[in-house]
């Protein structure tokens, strides 16, 4: 049965967030050792972070003022600029914005490590679909039209044999919050949303809605790689003339991304305190499902780097403009040691 290999698939990638998540801790353990991390920086870092799961790797950040100058925005367009003109030093960006940067900038970005993986699922109010060839002749509601989530719809049902547009039409609506609103009040609604929303969904107490897909697992039944929906982007002069500053940002980014993923109390608290989701509750439901790594170290650095190229790759293959036009250069992957 699909769902039993999906079950198998999502298992697998748990486990393999996990052993991330330790190489991690080894490769901060590492740094300290060797005695090339003081935990000071030269001046401080400018860091931009998106409200949402593609952020909230930053929580512990925004406390260490005299390390870190955190600004949050609700938009990618609203960092965009920053970057290009070098107000931030790093950024939480989708995916695809960091090879879309690149290119911008003409090779100006350096992207270190995705951030937050897979966050999209698809939910239905008595949908009546188990199989992703089932989604034939219907209609999807999402929100997020021309960016990632656009892309990794097409590319699932592209492998299941659909085309998007053709065999299965989108609604696309403003925002997650009235995809969730008409997921909530319309039987049938078949709706594609991210975390935290996927959990705002299935905490209302609506016994007609569930989920169908996890959208994670069928992107990597589909690419053979994780789905990498944020990554922490740098300025390419901070990574050379700062490289000292951007491994104390890595340790305790690290540190941050341990502390969420706990999905404590504490944790989800704190994530809630600092506007990234509502509600606690609703955050340490949502945590687990937000998928935020950190991939550090040489080998950890190139796995990292292997997820946003097949990423990358994809997208362009069906929509060069979704990367900048044209596929980015090996630079754009930071390597670490």
């Amino acid at each position: 049965m699909k769902t039993t290999k999906m079950k198998k698939i999502s298992v697998m990638v748990l486990a393999m967030m996990i052993v991330f998540a330790m190489f991690a801790g080894c490769a901060r353990d590492a740094v300290d050792e060797q005695g090339g991390d003081t935990g000071t920086v030269t001046e401080v870092v400018k860091v931009a972070a998106l409200n949402g799961p593609t952020g909230m790797a930053m929580v512990k950040l925004m406390d260490q003022t005299d390390k870190y100058e955190v600004s949050t925005f609700q938009a990618p367009t609203d960092v965009t600029g920053k970057i290009i003109s070098g107000e931030v030093d790093v950024a939480a960006v989708p995916s695809n914005l960091a090879a879309v940067l690149y290119n911008k900038t003409e090779g100006k970005v350096v992207a270190v490590s995705p951030i937050a993986m897979g966050v999209l699922h698809i939910l239905g109010n008595n949908a009546g679909v188990s199989e992703v060839a089932e989604l034939a002749g219907k209609t999807i509601v999402a929100s997020g039209q021309g960016g990632t989530p656009e892309y990794v719809l097409q590319k699932v049902l592209e492998h299941a044999g659909l085309t998007i547009y053709e065999d299965v039409q989108i609604e696309w609506l403003a925002n997650h919050a009235e995809v969730n609103t008409k997921l909530q009040t319309q039987a049938g609604t078949i709706a594609m949303i991210p975390e935290p929303f996927v959990s705002t969904a299935l905490s209302t107490g609506n016994a007609a809605v569930s989920e169908v897909f996890d959208m994670n697992s069928l992107w990597e039944e589909a690419t053979g790689q994780g789905l990498p929906m944020g990554v922490l982007v740098a300025q390419k002069a901070f990574v050379e003339e700062r490289e000292a500053d951007l491994k104390v940002l890595l340790n305790d980014l690290a540190d941050s991304v341990a502390f969420v993923n706990e999905a404590s109390d504490e944790a989800a608290a704190f994530v809630a305190e600092k506007g990234f989701i509502g509600k606690p509750e609703i955050a340490k439901a949502a945590i687990p499902n937000c998928h935020i790594v950190l991939y550090m170290g040489e080998d950890g650095s190139e796995l990292g780097a292997t997820i946003l190229k097949t990423f990358n790759q994809t997208l362009f293959e069906m929509a060069p403009a979704s990367v900048g036009g044209k596929l980015p250069g090996e630079d754009l992957y930071y390597v670490g040691k």
